[in-house]
């Protein structure tokens, strides 16, 4: 039972600040959003797909 649970759960991934390296959030694939930075108050583009984390400043 425990096995099937955790071949349930999908792979979470980490996006980051690429200017000031804090972590902004943990999330899935399929996430495409903007989060501020809260410690350098800059927004930051994040896109999660394929398995492949892509961050950028908001232009």
């Amino acid at each position: 039972m425990e096995r099937e649970i955790e071949n349930n759960k999908s792979k979470l991934y980490y996006a980051c600040c690429p200017h000031c390296k804090t972590v902004l959030v943990q999330a899935q694939n399929g996430m495409d959003g903007y989060i501020k930075c809260q410690k350098c108050d800059k927004y930051i583009h994040i896109i999660i797909r394929n398995g492949t984390v892509t961050t950028k400043t908001k232009s």
